[in-house]
């Protein structure tokens, strides 16, 4: 159903563009740009709706890391790091973990 929705947004988006260039009215470029953005959101929110959250589980050489930046005093950016690691953990919950290996 995502690729269906993402699908046709690109679909609405290219109709816009081509009613632009062969000068067609104002109005239908502008639905048709309308109804692209309709699917987009419809089809982001399936894909946001699909993602399970993930629970922080490091491995040795992940700790590592995480260690060698506590050690520098660069708490944020080790916050950073478990969620570039961890796509789908919140802030709090990178930071726990951060915190739990000092």
């Amino acid at each position: 159903m995502r690729a269906l929705y993402l699908g046709l947004a690109a679909a609405f988006s290219v109709v816009a563009l081509a009613l632009k260039l062969f000068d067609v009215s104002n109005l239908a470029t502008v639905i048709s740009l309308l109804v692209a953005g309709v699917f987009l959101v419809m089809g982001l929110k399936i894909t946001a709706d699909q993602r399970p959250p993930q629970s922080v589980e490091l491995d040795d050489d992940r700790r590592a890391t995480i260690r060698a930046m506590l050690d520098r005093g660069d708490e944020g950016a080790a916050v950073r790091q478990v969620q570039l690691w961890f796509r789908n953990v919140s802030p709090e919950e990178a930071r726990r973990a951060v915190l739990e290996l000092r």
